[in-house]
């Protein structure tokens, strides 16, 4: 029996086992026995990281962590290489633990010592940053205390992850979320063939470049001429002596659907289903002859399918890109994404390197809403699973885009940890970066997500709200949205948060101000009728541009738009409309009809378009009407009148395939039998920049009744813009009579 007391009473003494220990204080009443233990031969991220935590700690704590090489007696957090990690991690994973009173973080020698001290500031120090650019948000205490036991180990699901977004302006947020960028890894990125073989070589020697519909043109590269291999390994040579330490290198076709014709690329073409089959093999050779590097190639427009035969070698990664897909529905269900999901087996099945380009946003309107925040968690899962290698998720890159707060946080997260809850992730963020007004802020992205699926249409990534004035961008769907931000404001409690309200709600002040140029003269457009025939600008619209404008420069907004806009040039245009005076025209309502119908994905106003006495802009999505083909309209004034002059304008947007008709016909007739011919307008294509407006003017001075306007269109694109599958287009607006 006195052994059995004994027994009782050695097990109920303290003891120094972890088993035993509850917590570590860390920090009592604002002053801390521990040092940070830093390795005795430091790298530049043991440093770093040594320093963010001595500034978060005392941030929080107001406590000092004093550095040293040797702790001797005190409790210790140690960083890095120290004599607690006698061994650096695996690359990209990063571990929190503890031995005795000591607090160790480990990572593999490079970044990750970064991702650790992250991980202790945020889940330990209570420490969150939920948006890049802005600072941390932190709490104050006197006192810190730990629970043990700490047995973090983390690794990445992605072993390469990029959110191409505001987050990389902001290397903080880059080590706290983990990310990657394409500028520290690739020596080549992307659309490399005009670097690897520039064009400029095509004066002397054609025979480099790729036969395109029976001619040379400087396109694109034929891959079985020796010569370019050749070149291409000696640019790279040179490219390799200037970044020696850069892990990628791109041998991608040029940014275009065009591919060689020539007999010797068409030969392997055939055997391999495509273009991809001669590209594959190019880079193939490449890889043999550098078996140290790695390069990536774009399955892309022509070469999206994997090949028939040829395997990428084992240093050759496959980007795959998503751009073709609508973004209503996740790519594991959005009916458009079968032929993207049956390209992304096909290639996983030929090699496990592969690299997914996806895409978040409206890349010619960065502002305009874009519901589709609840499908990217859902994507990263469909990657996950099939052990896609890589994300590359473009955003607007340095460029702010709708909810690119909250998209950046998904992506983020779930790019380190795809077991991660998508929703969870979203009311965390919510709550964290909105307060109270979070539940507001979810009603407002649920009801444009509910009111988009409502609506049928495509959620494309080159849309317009525009498109949208009479779907889920509906004027009074736009009302509702901001009703429900406007009860958010309300909930805010604090300016922070409602200046990010504030922010949330420019892309449905944008929304409201493109829209307004395509209402014109009607409800919601830019005019109202002072009198009978006197349109002035409205002054509350007036002021809703003076208000955007400033916000825009508040809140660093860059570009508004993939090809560069600005805020600038925005308000600039609209000076440019708020001064200009509206032209008068006798044919407002009239009857129009066409030989053969518009582009339904462009559709304006439809046949209202030409005759609703509102002036096309530069955009195509306001007041054109697209054709792809040669086509004859008529105006019916529905009455004889005295007409002196008729006028119209055609739109050149080379980059969305919009350029000059080869002819432009007018004709007038008082009896819609016999028609007056006008001398023919003739236009020769150029390659042009931009976008830019031309006029059609005719002088008529007579009475008539009808007037028809025909025009025809180039058979096929020109060479410097050719394509597979696209057409040349026409863009014509309003019809003026006078």
């Amino acid at each position: 029996m006195k052994i059995f007391y004994v027994l009782i009473f050695l097990f109920l003494m303290p003891g120094d086992s972890a088993a035993q220990k509850s917590s570590l204080d860390v920090v009592k009443g604002g002053k801390s026995d521990y040092v940070l233990l830093v390795p005795s031969e430091a790298t530049e991220n043991e440093k770093k990281a040594a320093e963010i935590l001595q500034h978060y700690f005392r941030k929080v704590t107001g406590a000092a962590l004093p550095a040293s090489k040797d702790a001797g007696d005190r409790p210790a957090i140690s960083i890095g290489r120290t004599a607690y990690v006698p061994q650096a991690l695996s690359s990209d994973s990063f571990t929190v633990s503890d031995k005795g009173k000591h607090i160790i973080l480990a990572g593999d020698g490079h970044r990750s010592i970064l991702f650790a001290v992250y991980h202790f500031i945020e889940n330990y120090l209570n420490c969150r940053k939920w948006a890049p650019n802005e600072p941390a948000e932190c709490p104050q205490t006197r006192n810190l205390r730990i629970s043990l036991p700490l047995a973090v180990s983390q690794s990445a699901s992605f072993p390469y992850r990029e959110v191409y977004s505001t987050a990389e302006t902001d290397q903080e947020y880059m080590d706290w979320y983990k990310l990657q960028s394409l500028d520290d890894y690739w020596g080549l990125w992307g659309h490399s063939f005009s670097v690897l073989v520039p064009a400029e070589n095509f004066r002397s020697n054609p025979e480099y470049f790729a036969i395109s519909k029976g001619k040379r043109t400087s396109q694109q590269l034929c891959l079985s001429n020796p010569k370019v291999l050749e070149l291409t390994l000696q640019k790279l040579e040179v490219l390799f002596a200037d970044d020696p330490n850069k892990k990628f290198w791109s041998v991608s076709p040029n940014d275009n659907g065009s591919h060689c014709e020539c007999d010797r690329c068409s030969a392997v073409n055939s055997i391999e289903g495509g273009p991809q089959g001669s590209l594959i093999r190019f880079v193939n050779k490449i890889a043999v002859r550098y078996p140290e590097r790695t390069f990536t190639t774009l399955a892309y427009g022509a070469t999206v399918k994997p090949p028939l035969q040829t395997k990428p070698e084992n240093n050759v990664i496959i980007l795959l890109s998503s751009i073709e897909i609508f973004r209503n529905s996740p790519v594991a269900t959005e009916k458009s994404a079968a032929g993207f999901r049956n390209n992304l087996e096909g290639w996983l099945a030929k090699t496990p390197n592969v690299f997914v380009w996806d895409y978040h946003t409206q890349f010619t309107n960065y502002l305009a809403p874009f519901p589709d925040v609840l499908n990217s968690g859902g994507n990263l899962d469909y990657y996950s699973k099939r052990k896609v290698q890589g994300v590359f998720a473009q955003l607007g890159g340095r460029n702010y885009v709708d909810q690119g707060e909250l998209k950046t946080y998904i992506l983020a997260r779930k790019l380190w940890n795809a077991q991660l809850n998508e929703e969870r992730l979203t009311d965390e963020f919510l709550s964290g970066y909105y307060g109270k007004a979070a539940p507001f802020v979810k009603d407002y992205l649920l009801h444009l997500k509910s009111n988009l699926d409502q609506s049928g249409r495509n959620l494309d990534i080159y849309g317009n709200p525009v498109s949208e004035h009479n779907s889920y961008l509906a004027p009074e769907k736009l009302k509702e949205y901001y009703l429900i931000l406007k009860d958010a404001g309300r909930a805010a409690g604090t300016e922070i948060i409602r200046k990010r309200l504030r922010k949330l709600s420019l892309s449905l002040d944008y929304t409201v101000l493109q829209q307004a140029k395509l209402f014109g003269k009607e409800a919601h457009g830019i005019y109202t009728e002072r009198k009978p025939g006197e349109w002035v600008v409205r002054e509350s619209l007036k002021k809703k541009i003076r208000m955007f404008g400033k916000n825009l420069k508040a809140y660093g907004i860059r570009e508004l738009s993939e090809n560069g806009q600005t805020p600038e040039w925005y308000v600039k245009e609209w000076a440019e409309t708020v001064n200009k005076e509206l032209p008068s025209t006798i044919a407002t309502g009239a009857v129009v009809r066409f030989e053969k119908p518009w582009i339904s994905d462009y559709p304006a106003k439809g046949a209202a378009t030409l005759t609703d006495g509102m002036y096309g802009m530069r955009d195509f999505s306001l007041n054109w009407l697209l054709f792809d083909g040669g086509n004859t309209i008529t105006i019916d004034l529905l009455k004889e009148t005295t007409v002196s002059t008729i006028s119209s304008t055609f739109l050149e947007d080379q980059r969305h395939w919009i350029i000059m008709p080869k002819t432009v016909r007018v004709a007038v007739s008082a009896d819609g039998s016999l028609y007056k011919e006008f001398p023919a307008f003739n236009f020769a294509a150029s390659e042009s920049p931009g976008a830019s407006i031309h006029p059609v003017n005719i002088t008529v001075d007579q009475k008539i009744r009808y007037i028809r306007v025909s025009f025809d269109t180039l058979e096929h694109l020109p060479d410097w813009m050719s394509h597979p599958t696209k057409k040349p287009l026409v863009g014509i607006d309003e019809i003026w009579v006078n």
